[in-house]
C-alpha cells in the first residue's frame, strides 16, 4: 500500500511538474514576441471621419496631381503607423504636383489655392514626425485624420465652386437679372 500510495504522489508531482514548464514555455514564447512587437507596425484603419465624394469628377480628369494625391490617401487610408510616415515624403511630393499642376481655370483660386497650401502643410508635419523619435501613434492617426479632413475640404470647394456655376448657368438662361452680381470671375 505504501509503495502504491508513494508512486501515485511520484505520478503527481510529475505530471503538475510537466505542465507548469509548459506553462513557463508559452508565457516566454508570448513575452518574446510582444518584447520585439513595435505598436507603430500594427495595422491601423484611419477614420476619415467625413468623406466628401467630388460631384464633379469629370472635372479633375486631366489633373495629374490630383489623381496622385487619392491614390496616395487610398494607401494611408488603412496601414501602420510606420507606413504611414515612410508613405508621407511620397504624400508631400504629389501635394506639390497637385499645386502645380492644376489645369483648369474656374478651380485656380484663392479658395482651392489656401486649401492646397494647407493640405501640403500638414503633409509636410506628417513627414516631419518620421524625424521624431518619441511620437505617438495617436499622434500620427490624429495628424493622418488631419490630412484626410483638408482633402475632403478641397472636394467640397470643388464641389461649391461647381454647383455655384451651374446656378449662375441657369440664372443666365432663365435671364434673372442679378446673376452677376456674385460670380466667381
Amino acid at each position: 500500500m505504501k509503495q502504491k500510495n508513494l508512486f501515485v504522489l511520484v505520478l503527481l508531482v510529475f505530471m503538475f511538474s510537466c505542465k507548469n514548464s509548459k506553462e513557463v514555455k508559452l508565457e516566454e514564447e508570448l513575452t518574446s514576441k510582444v518584447k520585439y512587437q513595435n505598436i507603430k507596425d500594427e495595422v491601423v484603419e484611419i477614420d476619415t471621419l467625413l468623406s466628401v465624394e467630388l460631384i464633379y469628377k469629370d472635372s479633375v480628369i486631366g489633373w495629374k496631381g490630383y489623381a496622385e494625391v487619392e491614390k496616395d490617401l487610398q494607401l494611408l487610408k488603412k496601414c501602420s503607423p510606420n507606413e504611414v510616415l515612410n508613405l508621407s515624403q511620397k504624400l508631400v511630393n504629389d501635394v506639390v504636383l497637385m499645386k502645380d499642376s492644376i489645369h483648369v481655370v474656374s478651380l485656380n483660386e484663392k479658395g482651392i489655392r489656401a486649401r492646397m497650401n494647407t493640405l501640403y502643410n500638414q503633409a509636410l508635419r506628417l513627414q516631419e514626425m518620421k524625424d521624431i523619435p518619441a511620437i505617438t501613434v495617436q499622434e500620427i492617426v490624429k495628424q493622418t485624420q488631419s490630412v484626410f479632413t483638408l482633402h475632403n475640404m478641397i472636394n467640397d470647394k470643388i464641389n461649391a465652386i461647381y454647383e455655384q456655376k451651374k446656378f449662375e448657368k441657369e440664372l443666365l438662361e432663365n435671364q434673372f437679372f442679378f446673376s452677376k452680381l456674385d460670380s466667381i470671375e
